[in-house]
């Protein structure tokens, strides 16, 4: 999957002979043919969706509505090109590597990208804010909540928040997205991507390809698959926010600006006998890909996010890719001149500015607030082709007076250059880049001190301690309204969803203490040497478990399900997304069956990225680039949670605890469970881990801070809940409890390592936190079932009459404990099961040798 992202540079191996398909890459000593026929392609993206965004005011034909409003189909394009012309014009020609040149200042990069759209942004948005305001202030918006989006749109923000994507000029959210995108890509995307072969290169495209439609079946299995009077008239879909999350959020324009990047790689490593190879011709691609808008008109049709990520993106790719080969080759065909010619090279150049103005010059002759205003009602149907007109005429003015203007371009460079100069090295840190060719290169500062520890990594009891600190408050918050009906005491116990943070924290944690080396950068090569093991011995650590308790309680969970109607092809879906722990991608079946389980799934997808895309570039980073890279994932978190409070509610008011309903309950599933999430805060806990394996011998001789009050502190924060700054457990958890917490994890683990711990590392670290720390995981999974049994309604009355009373509540407790003690004793630490799933993980490998490395 995402683990040809990073490839892995082992500095002991300089003279490792080339993998087998890249003997043959001769590097290309001749400069980049400029290519204009991706540039003309740019104008058969921009058109229909220019015309798209006001279809429905050019005809009331419902067939040809259906055709002309796929926009959120065809930007998939805008983003693979994106990242194909980023590629191309960053990365080395018929050789691995970046030009170092252009990324070696990273910060100026990221500007530099910035401010070739941003000014044209600023001006219209300045320019046209009156009318927008002017339209919110119509529809009773608050001056707080006008300034709020002003602040969304200028800072470029809006596409992370799903209520305000399509804020003032609806369109500018592609730049929000664009920016979070351009903003991985000088240290962290395309280092990376470029020093992939061409077998890693396709492997990345399944990869990423795969994530997208698991995306885009998750929101087809949460809405509906096909797009039956969803669109194209009012446009009104059964879930507004899970689908702006699904065609907005920058998560997935990085996914499509990197399968760019990916297909022009390809084409860039082509050796000279390849190149000599006749290409196939564009044109059937293009076909191909435009072709899949069609659906629409059959009983084929799937809605735009399917068509979008199953055939569109990947065809359009592959026509990018063809169209390349065919304009370097000696007969170009006929759509390959056609894009390069003059004529399309213009319109090309004029895209960016239709895309930006066609908006506000379209609510101007179209938004009825403002067109009653201005022309006492919308603009008729016989006026839509001058619209188009005026769109390109204004587009082609803006890109001559404004986009060419060498005055707005100076200015334009001399703030990128002010931008980067104010934050200098803030991004070079956050992705180590290796350059194999700089083997004499000094040691970053920071790294001077830095002695290699011989000895072998002392055991931290106190860390596997803590886990029963977090696994016990989450067995009573699933059940506590059976405990009592105490309504403060269910407020201060329902906080789950802020400790399970932790969970994450402490994973991240002991795999980067277990997998990287000690006083020194990189990761244990041996340990990591085969991807593929490495992930299928951390799954088949919990699968066991999860898979006979799935299978022992199955009749319960079927005969529930039954008993509320679900058919026999729901139940089958649900265990398939159960026994493949897939459930946390999809928001409304993250709880099916054993709800707790939603965390093995985010774990696995988690664990699917360490061995060779997340350990081997956080074990690169110095302390420097690790404190960085906390405050980015911390920031990208925080974005994120203030995103769900927007578009639900910032405090947690009678949200909890009693009944558990929540106002936008999909999206609070798509931030509590989302794997993405739960793969951040995993990375929070190996970039603490790495911050005290960093330690040099002055700095353990330093005296240690009690790790006391970093653990009340972060406890402490779930005490909120009773005062009047009772925020929603998102903010909880993302500002205050994980950071905390974590800060707490790396307090503990040098307290450890001193002379004289503190009674808080003793406590967690004596023989009897480790035993129950060793239980957490048994108790974790079994708790569920066994809540079910007393009190799930349907169950406990079938079998008690009523759920349990109560005063029964500490008896669940202690039959919770006393059955986690002997699943752990009989079957966690049981040696055959241990050897029946080590079988397991190393035929699964076997069986997946290579899917996982650039080079198999």
């Amino acid at each position: 999957m995402s683990t040809q992202l990073a490839q892995r540079v082992d500095p002991d191996a300089k003279a490792a002979p080339k993998p087998a398909d890249v003997k043959d890459v001769k590097p290309v000593k001749a400069s980049k043919p400029r290519i204009d026929c991706i540039d003309g392609c740019r104008f058969a993206l921009v058109f229909p969706i220019v015309v798209a965004h006001f279809a429905r005011f050019s005809t009331s034909n419902l067939t040809a509505l259906k055709l002309l409003t796929q926009e959120n189909v065809l930007v998939g394009g805008f983003f693979v090109i994106s990242g194909y012309v980023s590629a191309y014009t960053t990365t080395k020609l018929g050789a691995l590597g970046v030009e170092e040149k252009k990324v070696a200042n990273p910060e100026l990069f990221f500007w530099q990208r910035v401010m070739a759209y941003y000014p044209l942004h600023f001006v219209s948005s300045a320019l046209f804010a009156p009318m927008f305001i002017w339209v919110e202030r119509n529809f009773n918006a608050t001056w707080k909540m006008i300034a709020f989006r002003a602040f969304l749109n200028f800072s470029m923000l809006q596409a992370w928040f799903p209520k305000e994507a399509e804020i003032w000029n609806q369109p500018t959210w592609f730049l929000s997205a664009l920016t979070f995108s351009n903003l991985t890509m000088p240290t962290f995307v395309l280092p990376q991507v470029a020093q992939l072969t061409k077998n890693g290169l396709q492997k990345l495209l399944f990869a990423l390809t795969g994530i997208s439609l698991l995306q885009k079946v998750s929101y087809s299995e949460t809405s509906r698959f096909h797009s039956h009077f969803e669109h194209p008239v009012d446009g009104k879909v059964m879930h507004p926010l899970i689908w702006n999350l699904t065609r907005f959020h920058p998560f997935w324009a990085l996914c499509e600006m990197t399968m760019g990047i990916v297909a022009a790689r390809h084409v860039m490593l082509d050796t000279e006998e390849e190149k000599k190879m006749q290409p196939a011709n564009p044109l059937w691609l293009f076909l191909a890909a435009y072709s899949s808008l069609l659906l629409r008109l059959t009983k084929f049709d799937f809605n735009d996010a399917i068509i979008r990520g199953v055939l569109f993106v990947p065809l359009f790719t592959e026509f990018l890719t063809a169209i390349h080969r065919d304009a370097l080759s000696a007969k170009p065909s006929a759509i390959t001149k056609f894009f390069g010619s003059k004529t399309m090279a213009n319109l090309g150049s004029i895209a960016f500015p239709m895309f930006i103005v066609h908006g506000p010059v379209g609510q101007i002759f179209y938004k009825k607030a403002i067109a009653k205003k201005i022309w006492g009602k919308p603009m008729p149907h016989a006026f839509f082709p001058f619209y188009l007109a005026i769109v390109l005429g204004i587009s082609h003015l803006v890109n001559e007076h404004f986009v060419k203007n060498k005055k707005v371009g100076a200015i334009a460079g001399k703030v990128a250059q002010t931008l980067a100069a104010a934050a200098p090295s803030s991004m070079s840190t956050q992705a180590q880049r290796v350059d194999p060719d700089a083997k004499a290169a000094p040691k970053p500062a920071d790294v001077k001190d830095v002695k290699p520890v011989k000895a072998s990594k002392p055991r931290i009891d106190c860390i596997d301690g803590c886990r029963f600190a977090l696994v016990f408050p989450i067995v009573v918050a699933h059940f506590a309204r059976f405990s009592t009906s105490n309504l403060t005491a269910l407020k201060l116990l329902t906080q789950e969803n802020v400790l399970v943070g932790g969970f994450f924290v402490i994973s991240g944690y002991v795999s980067a203490y277990t997998t990287t080396k000690l006083g020194a950068l990189g990761v244990e090569e041996k340990k990591v040497a085969n991807p593929e093991l490495f992930f299928w011995q951390r799954v088949m650590a919990y699968y066991p478990l999860h898979f006979v308790s799935s299978a022992l309680f199955a009749p319960m969970f079927i005969w529930v399900e039954r008993n509320f109607n679900a058919t026999w092809k729901m139940i089958a879906f649900r265990a398939f997304l159960n026994f493949s722990m897939l459930q946390a991608w999809f928001p409304k079946e993250a709880e099916i069956w054993n709800q707790p389980t939603w965390f093995l799934s985010a774990l696995t997808f988690s664990n699917l990225t360490m061995p060779t895309f997340v350990l081997p570039q956080v074990a690169q980073l110095t302390k420097n680039g690790l404190q960085k890279l906390f405050f980015a994932l911390t920031g990208i978190s925080l974005l994120q949670k203030v995103s769900y409070s927007e578009t639900a509610r910032f405090h947690s008011h009678h949200e909890h605890p009693v009944d558990g309903k929540v106002m936008h309950p999909l999206i609070w599933n798509l931030t509590r469970f989302h794997p993405f999430w739960a793969l951040m805060e995993m990375t929070m806990g190996i970039v603490a881990a790495r911050h005290v394996m960093l330690d040099t011998e002055e700095e353990k001789k330093k005296p240690q801070s009690n790790p006391l009050w970093l653990f009340l502190a972060a406890y402490a924060s779930l005490g909120l809940r009773l005062t009047t700054f009772d925020f929603n457990d998102a903010i909880v958890r993302g500002v205050l409890f994980v950071p905390i917490f974590t800060k707490f994890l790396t307090a503990m683990h040098r307290d450890a390592l001193s002379a004289q711990p503190s009674a808080i590392t003793r406590f967690f670290g004596c023989k009897t936190m480790a035993t129950l720390g060793s239980i957490a995981f048994p108790m974790f999974i079994v708790h569920g079932p066994v809540g079910q049994i007393f009190y799930k309604k349907a169950i406990a009355k079938k079998i008690w009459g009523k759920p349990m009373p109560h005063a029964f509540f500490p008896f669940y407790l202690a039959i919770v404990l006393g059955i986690s003690h002997l699943v752990n004793e009989h079957f966690v630490k049981n040696k055959k099961v241990g050897a029946i799933a080590g079988k397991v993980a190393q035929t699964l490998a076997g069986w997946t040798e290579g899917m996982l490395r650039d080079r198999a």
